[in-house]
C-alpha cells in the first residue's frame, strides 16, 4: 500500500496553502509600513510646526502717511478744517474728553485728548489740549494746567498702503497690545475651553456635533481657537478626511511646541475680519481702524464684542454693511461672555443697549494717485518694490489731505464754468500742483480734473507750452543785470524777426495792438509780447535760458527769440517748481513728496531733508514780485481781485498759447504756490486765455485754501524813487507833473533823465520850466 503522501493529489506548482500563510505577514507587512508612513508624516509635520511658526513673519504693507497738523499760536487753520481732521483720525466728539481720540467744541475752543504717536523723529506722547482760535488761526495752545504749548503735532493720516501679492494687511500687535476683555471675549464666543485643551476639544466637538444634529444642519462648528489659526496659517478650504486629521495633528504639535499666548498672539494677527476692495483686513488691531478708525485701546465693550462675533463671517456680519447683523452677533458675544462672569450686569446691560458707531469719515486709501504716483518717483531710486509691498516700512508723506478734498471737491465744477459750450463733446482737462511757499513740499495734486482720477497724470506728464509763465524768467534776467528797472521804458512795437529756417517771424500782442513806450512793470503785468521781446533780444536768450534752468527747469528748449514769449514745454510740476523758486525769493529747493522713511518699528531709514541752493538775486526777485503783484492789481489777473480782495496782495502769472490750446495760471501767496494747467489731451483749442480759464480755477481753489496774502519785507538794498506816470523813450519829454513811486536796488537807481525826485525842489521845477521854454 502506497502511503500517503500529505502532498498527493496536488498540481506540481500549486501554492493555495502557502498563499494563504503569507497573507497575515502582507498585511502585516502593510500596516507597518502604514505607521512608519503615518508617523514620518506627523514627525514631518511638527518639524514643520515648529520651525515655520517659530519664525513666523507676516508680509507687511508700507503704510503711507499724509502730513501731520502742528498747531501753535499763530498757525493758520480754522476750528472746521480741525473738526475735519480729526474725524479722518476717528476722533470721536464728546461732551467730556475723558480718553484719547476724543475731543470737544465749544465755541471758538477746542479741547482734545491725542493718542501719541511715533514719527520718523520721535514718539509723540499722549497728551490734552484746549486750543482757542480767533477766526482762521489759532491763538493759544495750552495743557490741562494752562501752560502754553510751542508746539503739539497731531498724528498722520493713512492714506494708502502699498500691499503683499497676497492682497493682506493686517498691524501685527503683541498680547501686551490687546485689551483682556477682547481676549474674554473672543475665547467666550469661539473656543471656551481654549485654556484646558491642548489643541483639541472632544468635548467642544461633542457639544458642536449634538447642536448639528438638533438643528439639522451645521450651526456650530467644533474647531479650536488652534485649530482656526492652523487652517489659517498652513491649510487649504478642502473639507477632506485628510485635511481634518493634518488639521488635528498640526493643533497637537502647535500645542505641545508653544504657548497658550504665543496661540494666542498668532491668532489675533492672522483672523480674517473683513474685505476693503482688493485688500483683505486680518488681525482685529487692523479691523478696530477699519471699522471704527480707532486702535484697539480705545474700543468699548460692545464694540470688542462686535469685533469678537463676526470673525466666523467677516463679510455676512460686516457692520458698515449689514449693521443689523452685526449688533444681533455682538449681543450673542454679550450675553456669551455674562453667562461666563466675564461682565457685571451693568457692563452688559450698558454694552447691549449701545448704539452702533461705525467710523464717521470714510479714509480715502488709494484715493491719491496723482500725488502717490509722485510719491513712489521719489522712492524708486532707493527702494525696490518687494521691500515696499513686504518690509512694513513707515512713508510720511508731505500730502494735506484737507486740501487735497477742498480741491477735489472744487476743482471739475470750477473747470465746468469755464468751459466753452463747443467743448462739451471733447471736456476740459485740468491739471493742479499745490505746493508749501517756503519749503517745496507737494500739498495737493490733481492729474485730472474729476475726483481721484487714476489715468494720464497731467502735473507730471503734461509736457505742453508754457506760454507767458516764461515771462519772469525774461524779465527776472534783466534786473539781475542792474542795467535795468522797473522804470526802464521798453519799445512795444511790431518787429520782423528772421528764423533759422529763413522764414519771418511777426509777432504780436494778444490784442493785436502796439502800445508804443511802456514800463518795464507795465509790460510783465500787461503781458505785453512785444515789449517783452524787445527786452529779451537785449539781454539775450542764451542768458534767459540760463535763468530758466537755474529756476528749476530742466530740458533742453532751443535758444530761439520764440522762447521769450514761451515757446517751452514744460510739466504742472516743473512749472511748480520755477515759481516755488521765486516765491522762496530766488532759493531753489526740489519739490519732494516724501518727507521720511522709517522700518515697521519706527527706526529711520531716510530723512528727505529741504535743500536750499541760492539762485537768484533776492533783492531782484522782491522788485520782480512787485510787478507780478501788480499783475493782480492792474494786470491780466485783476478780474479775480474781488473774489480775493481778503487775501490781497498775491503774485502770479497767466500764460496763453498759440490759438489757445492751453491755459495756464501760475501764483502764490505767503503760504502757497499754485500752478493750474487747462487744456485737451489731442491738443485742440480750449478757447479760453489764461486768465479766461486757469486763473479763474485757480483762484477759486486758492479762496478755497484761504490763501495767506503775501508779505514779504522789502531787503535794506530797496529804495524807492518818483517818475512820470507816462512812460517816454524820449527823456527829453518826461513829464514829472504826475509821478509814480516805484522800488529800486540801491546801486541801480533810475537814471536822473528819468527820475522825478530831483523836481521835488525849486531848482528841479525851474529847470523843467526852462526846457518847456527853450522847446
Amino acid at each position: 500500500m502506497t502511503p500517503r503522501n500529505s502532498s498527493a493529489g496536488r498540481h506540481p506548482n500549486s501554492t493555495g496553502p502557502t498563499f494563504s500563510r503569507h497573507i497575515p505577514r502582507f498585511i502585516w507587512l502593510l500596516l507597518v509600513l502604514a505607521v512608519l508612513l503615518v508617523v514620518y508624516r506627523c514627525v514631518w509635520i511638527d518639524r514643520k510646526i515648529r520651525r515655520d511658526f517659530d519664525a513666523l513673519q507676516w508680509e507687511l504693507p508700507a503704510r503711507i502717511y499724509s502730513r501731520p497738523v502742528e498747531l501753535y499760536a499763530g498757525v493758520h487753520i480754522s476750528p472746521d478744517d480741525l473738526v475735519d481732521y480729526l474725524q479722518r483720525l476717528g476722533y470721536r466728539r464728546t461732551a467730556k474728553v475723558d480718553r484719547s481720540g476724543e475731543y470737544k467744541v465749544n465755541g471758538n475752543h477746542i479741547a482734545l485728548r491725542t493718542r501719541g504717536f511715533q514719527f520718523w523723529d520721535g514718539a509723540e506722547a499722549e497728551v490734552y489740549v484746549e486750543l482757542t482760535f480767533d477766526g482762521h488761526h489759532v491763538s493759544q495752545v495750552q495743557d490741562g494746567k494752562g501752560t502754553d504749548l510751542p508746539l503739539l503735532r497731531l498724528e498722520p493720516v493713512e492714506i494708502e498702503q502699498i500691499n503683499p501679492a497676497t492682497g493682506e494687511d493686517r498691524m501685527p500687535v503683541t498680547l501686551v497690545d490687546i485689551p483682556p476683555t477682547l481676549i474674554a471675549a473672543v475665547v467666550a464666543i469661539e473656543d471656551q475651553r481654549f485654556y484646558t485643551h491642548h489643541g483639541i476639544d472632544p468635548i467642544g466637538i461633542g457639544r458642536a456635533l449634538w447642536a448639528d444634529i438638533r438643528a439639522g444642519g451645521i450651526v456650530q462648528g467644533g474647531s479650536t481657537l488652534t485649530q482656526q489659526l492652523i487652517k489659517n496659517l498652513y491649510l487649504d478650504k478642502e473639507q477632506t478626511l485628510r485635511r481634518k486629521i493634518e488639521e488635528a495633528v498640526m493643533a497637537l504639535s502647535l500645542e505641545l511646541h508653544f504657548s497658550k499666548d504665543d496661540i494666542l498672539t498668532a491668532y489675533f494677527n492672522e483672523i480674517f475680519l473683513g474685505q476693503d476692495g482688493n485688500r483683505a483686513i486680518h488681525g482685529f488691531a487692523l479691523a478696530s481702524q477699519y471699522y471704527f478708525a480707532r486702535p484697539l485701546n480705545e474700543l468699548r465693550l460692545d464694540e470688542m464684542a462686535l469685533l469678537a462675533g463676526i470673525g466666523r463671517g467677516a463679510t455676512y456680519y460686516n457692520p458698515l454693511r449689514y449693521p443689523e447683523r452685526a449688533v444681533e452677533r455682538r449681543n450673542v458675544v454679550l450675553t456669551r461672555m455674562h453667562e461666563l462672569g466675564e461682565i457685571t450686569d451693568k457692563d452688559y446691560e450698558t454694552a447691549h443697549k449701545a448704539r452702533l458707531q461705525v467710523r464717521e469719515k470714510v479714509v480715502n486709501r488709494n484715493g491719491y494717485p496723482a500725488f502717490m504716483q509722485l510719491v513712489y518717483d521719489n522712492l524708486k531710486r532707493e527702494y525696490n518694490k518687494d521691500a515696499l509691498r513686504t518690509k512694513g516700512l513707515n512713508i510720511f508723506t508731505t500730502l494735506d489731505v484737507t486740501m487735497q478734498s477742498k480741491m477735489e471737491e472744487r476743482l471739475d465744477g470750477a473747470v465746468a464754468r469755464v468751459e466753452k459750450s463747443g467743448h462739451k463733446n471733447n471736456p476740459l482737462e485740468a491739471a493742479v500742483v499745490i505746493t508749501d511757499a517756503n519749503t517745496g513740499e507737494v500739498r495737493a495734486l490733481a492729474g485730472g480734473r474729476k475726483r481721484g482720477y487714476s489715468g494720464f497724470n497731467r502735473a507730471l506728464h503734461a509736457v505742453r507750452p508754457v506760454g507767458s509763465l516764461v515771462k519772469p524768467a525774461v524779465y527776472l534776467t534783466a534786473l539781475e543785470t542792474k542795467n535795468f528797472t522797473l522804470a526802464s521804458v521798453l519799445a512795444d512795437q511790431e518787429i520782423e524777426l528772421k528764423q533759422p529756417n529763413g522764414e519771418v517771424w511777426r509777432p504780436q500782442n494778444y490784442e493785436r495792438e502796439a502800445d508804443g513806450d511802456v514800463y518795464f512793470y507795465d509790460a510783465l503785468q500787461r503781458s505785453l509780447n512785444l515789449a517783452t521781446l524787445d527786452l529779451g533780444l537785449k539781454i539775450g536768450v542764451d542768458k534767459v535760458k540760463a535763468t530758466l534752468t537755474r529756476l528749476g527747469y530742466t530740458g533742453d528748449a532751443q535758444p530761439y527769440p520764440s522762447l521769450l514769449l514761451g515757446a517751452v514745454d514744460m510739466s504742472p510740476l516743473e512749472v511748480a517748481q520755477i515759481y516755488q523758486t521765486l516765491a522762496s525769493s530766488g532759493f531753489r529747493s526740489p519739490l519732494r513728496a516724501v518727507e521720511a522713511v522709517t522700518t515697521a518699528d519706527g527706526q529711520p531709514l531716510a530723512f528727505y531733508s529741504i535743500e536750499t541752493k541760492q539762485v537768484a538775486d533776492p533783492a531782484a526777485v522782491w522788485l520782480l514780485e512787485y510787478a507780478l503783484r501788480g499783475v493782480f492789481e492792474r494786470g491780466t489777473a485783476k478780474s479775480v481781485t474781488p473774489l480775493l480782495r481778503n487775501h490781497m496782495p498775491l503774485a502770479g502769472k497767466t500764460g496763453t498759447t498759440n490759438d489757445m490750446r492751453d491755459s495756464w495760471f501760475a501764483g502764490y501767496g505767503n503760504d502757497l504756490v499754485g500752478v493750474v494747467w487747462l487744456g485737451h489731451d489731442d491738443n485742440q483749442e480750449t478757447g479760453l486765455t489764461g486768465a479766461a480759464g486757469a486763473l479763474q480755477v485757480w483762484a477759486n481753489l486758492m479762496q478755497a485754501f484761504d490763501i495767506e496774502p503775501r508779505q514779504v519785507p522789502a531787503p535794506e538794498s530797496i529804495k524807492y524813487d518818483q517818475v512820470p506816470v507816462t512812460p517816454n523813450h524820449n527823456t527829453s519829454q518826461r513829464d514829472c507833473s504826475s509821478t509814480q513811486s516805484l522800488p529800486f536796488l540801491a546801486d541801480a537807481m533810475p537814471d536822473v533823465s528819468i527820475s522825478c525826485e530831483v523836481n521835488d525842489s525849486f531848482f528841479g521845477r525851474v529847470i523843467d520850466r526852462f526846457k518847456g521854454v527853450v522847446k
